[in-house]
């Protein structure tokens, strides 16, 4: 149950998701790290890892897109999908928020709060998506 964005039938999107997912939770790690140590280098990190996750993430998106309106779905995985697809939205949403509240004070509060709270809307975001995979079959060719 394949979409159209693919590479040598393989399809796009998972191999683009694990970009975004690293950068949203490194920038985490960085900011525990930053949170026991003095070192600026940490939420500094924090904040590229932010930038660099939501390009990395507004790529996927693309070929998650192309893919949910061109594979044969039944009902139940493109209400999956759309789940998917809207929690991912919010995900980026809220780091972009992270990243240009932390853009001139990479130590605000508010940013830390974001940071906190788009990974776990990616975590929620991030089980649909292997839902997607592994019980509806999509990006799957079946053999």
């Amino acid at each position: 149950m394949q979409g159209k964005a693919t590479l040598i039938g393989h399809p796009i999107h998972p191999m683009l998701i694990p970009f975004p997912i690293g950068f949203f939770v490194g920038a985490l790690l960085s900011d525990i790290i930053s949170h026991f140590s003095d070192n600026q280098l940490w939420p500094q990190m924090s904040v590229a890892l932010i930038g660099f996750g939501v390009i990395a993430a507004l790529l996927a998106a693309v070929f998650g897109f192309i893919d949910y309106y061109s594979a044969p779905l039944t009902p139940e995985a493109k209400r999956t999908g759309l789940t998917h697809m809207i929690l991912n939205l919010i995900v980026v949403a809220v780091f972009a928020g992270a990243y240009f509240v932390r853009a001139s004070n990479a130590t605000a509060a508010l940013g830390y709060i974001l940071t906190v709270a788009g990974n776990l809307v990616l975590l929620v975001s991030g089980v649909l998506g292997g839902h997607l995979s592994y019980h509806h079959r999509v990006g799957v060719e079946e053999s």
